[in-house]
C-alpha cells in the first residue's frame, strides 16, 4: 500500500488500481479451484449413493429370495410345478411368480426411460447341504458398455427339502419351488 501525499501534514491511505485488479484476478483463479473441487466431490459422492442403492437393491431381493426358499420342500428348474423365482421380461426386477418380488420398490430410471439397472439372477444347489447360493449381478444401463458393477450372493439352508427334492438348478437363472407339507413318515 502507498501513501499519497500532497502536502507533508495530510497523508491519505488508499490501494491502487493495480493492487485491486491483482486481488480480484487471484480471487477469480482460486474460486475456480474452488469449483472444481466441489464438482469431484459431488460426483464422487454421487457415485457412492448410487453404490449404496445398489447394495440395498440387491440385498432386499436377495433376503425376499431366502424368505421364500428357506421354507421350501423341493426345489426345481423353472417351467416345473410351484412357484417361480425369474427375472422380468427386460431384466429391470425380479418376479415371484407374475408380481415383482418387491412390489413397492421402485428404482431410478434412466433419461430414455429404461430401469437404471439391468439384473442377472443365478442359482446353484449343494444337495448334500441342502443350501441354494443365489447371486445377483447388477449392470448401469446408463453405461450401454458396462461389465457387471455389482454382485452380491446369499446361500439359503433347506431343512424340508431332501436330496431328492432338489433338482439340478446349477447355473439356472429361473427356479421352481413348492412348500407343500412334509409327509409323515
Amino acid at each position: 500500500m502507498k501513501i499519497f501525499s500532497k502536502n507533508k501534514n495530510i497523508r491519505r491511505r488508499g490501494f491502487t488500481l493495480l493492487e485491486m485488479v491483482l486481488v480480484m484476478a487471484i480471487m477469480v483463479i482460486m474460486s475456480a479451484y474452488l469449483y472444481a473441487t466441489f464438482k469431484v466431490v459431488n460426483y464422487s459422492h454421487l457415485e457412492v449413493t448410487v453404490v449404496n442403492d445398489m447394495h440395498d437393491y440387491a440385498s432386499l431381493n436377495l433376503q425376499a429370495i431366502a424368505n421364500n426358499l428357506c421354507n421350501a420342500t423341493s426345489i426345481t428348474t423353472a417351467g416345473d410345478t410351484g412357484k417361480v423365482i425369474q427375472l422380468s421380461g427386460d431384466g429391470s426386477s425380479i418376479k415371484l411368480g407374475n408380481a415383482d418380488l418387491l412390489p413397492d420398490f421402485v428404482q431410478y430410471h434412466t433419461g430414455n426411460g429404461t430401469a437404471k439397472w439391468g439384473l442377472g439372477l443365478s442359482f446353484t444347489a449343494n444337495k448334500d447341504a441342502k443350501t441354494i447360493t443365489v447371486t445377483i449381478e447388477m449392470t448401469d444401463n446408463a453405461v450401454p458398455s458396462s461389465d457387471v458393477v455389482y454382485r452380491d450372493s446369499i446361500t439359503v439352508y433347506c431343512p424340508s427339502c431332501t436330496s431328492d427334492t432338489i433338482g439340478n438348478i446349477n447355473g439356472a437363472t429361473s427356479v421352481s419351488f413348492t412348500t407343500d407339507p412334509i409327509p409323515a413318515s
